[in-house]
């Protein structure tokens, strides 16, 4: 299925169940109920907003203020939390915060036109729309002053420009993403690799937008270090993997082996782990990609109660069986598949280091996407006669 000619959602091309201005309300609805509960975990509950790294951010973003550099974590949040103080000033904190609950609605509607050019269904589409809205994790973290939202609202905005053949501004967004959390940048890569592959041809303009942001940020990098880098923190997230297993991190081995004081002698000794006890780090991997995708979340050392661990673990179970569902359904269909590479990136790449079940936020969004094709299938069961598709 190819997306050449297509309008918009209102084409001729596009079923329409529901009809066009009953579908149009629907959304609006949905839209704006996502809204609200994402204001209402920012601004009216007990909930905090500053995580420990959310310091370590506000510190790079004081440095970027300051004229200087700290290549620690990627910059790019620390450069959208610069400019925000820049513009913002004591207000600052709450400006990021409305900042989040935009970009997080603004996901719901990316996620909502993508399903419609996808699938080329309202009921789909507003299925997906619907469950994203109100996903608890897709609200729960619009309240957290960290990277989730802003690289969840670019990765989700780079498949709605890819989708509508803005190449260049897609790859723009995509290189936004990875600024934010350099582990995306695979999925640039893979996006070119299929359309190279499958569609036949070599998308320079995807390329090109996704290398601007990151040879910029890495400039002003070697500018103030001497270095060309988007983030500096490789040698410590390697060491840090070594014995990572699931819900345990020793973000102190490194500390614990001055000895090993580069990138590549870190890498040697996770190879050598490796090597020296081959069963033990299979276990480890495996404990990494539970403690992503496991039914039952861990306590993150005692931090969360049962009922919580219970809800990760069956949205986790909910977007495996059904987001997976829908892609099977739909695995010829290109469109369709490009949807799993952000899965298959952040899955991979965090169980070879190391694993947060936060760390599976942004792809949320791409496989809810994908479950809204099973799942309207049984909302189309509740749908009254007259409302369905003739056909």
């Amino acid at each position: 299925m190819t997306l050449s000619g297509y309008t918009s959602p209102n084409s001729k091309q596009v079923n329409n169940p529901l009809g066009t201005s009953k579908s149009q309300k629907i959304f609006l609805l949905i839209l704006a109920l996502g809204f609200a509960c994402r204001v209402i975990a920012c601004f009216f509950s007990s909930l905090r907003h500053i995580h420990t790294d959310s310091q370590d951010y506000f510190s790079q973003a004081n440095a970027l203020l300051g004229g200087g550099y700290i290549n620690f974590f990627p910059n790019g949040y620390p450069l959208i939390v610069a400019s925000i103080r820049r513009l913002a000033g004591g207000a600052a904190l709450n400006a990021l915060l409305w900042m989040n609950i935009l970009m997080s609605t603004a996901v719901i509607y990316f996620v909502y036109d993508i399903s419609l050019r996808v699938f080329r269904r309202q009921q789909i589409a507003l299925v997906s729309a619907l469950i994203v809205a109100f996903f608890p994790s897709q609200i729960n973290y619009a309240r957290w002053l960290m990277t989730e939202v802003p690289t969840t609202f670019f990765m989700a905005g780079a498949f709605w420009l890819y989708y509508r053949n803005r190449w260049f501004g897609a790859g723009l967004f995509l290189g936004a993403a990875t600024l934010v959390r350099t582990e995306i940048l695979p999925v640039m890569v893979l996006l070119l690799l299929a359309d190279l592959f499958f569609k036949k041809r070599f998308n320079f303009l995807l390329l090109t937008g996704s290398l601007i942001p990151l040879l910029a940020l890495g400039y002003y990098c070697y500018t103030k270090t001497g270095e060309f880098s988007l983030a500096g923190h490789g040698k410590f997230n390697v060491m840090a993997s070594v014995t990572a297993s699931g819900s345990y991190v020793d973000w102190h081995y490194s500390e614990k082996h001055p000895e090993y004081d580069t990138k590549a002698k870190a890498i040697g000794l996770y190879f050598d782990t490796f090597k020296k006890q081959p069963l033990s780090f299979i276990g480890n991997r495996l404990a990494n990609l539970w403690e992503l995708w496991g039914f039952y979340a861990s306590d993150t050392v005692m931090g969360r109660s049962v009922f919580v661990r219970f809800v990760i673990g069956m949205g986790n179970l909910f977007l495996i069986l059904f987001g997976g569902w829908g892609w099977w359904m739909n695995r010829k269909n290109f469109d369709a598949s490009i949807l799993m590479i952000p899965f298959l990136v952040i899955t991979c790449v965090h169980i070879v280091f190391f694993a947060m079940q936060r760390y599976t936020y942004p792809v949320e969004p791409f496989m809810i996407i994908l479950a809204g094709w099973p799942l309207s299938r049984f909302v189309a069961r509740l749908v009254p006669e007259q409302w369905r598709t003739k056909n």
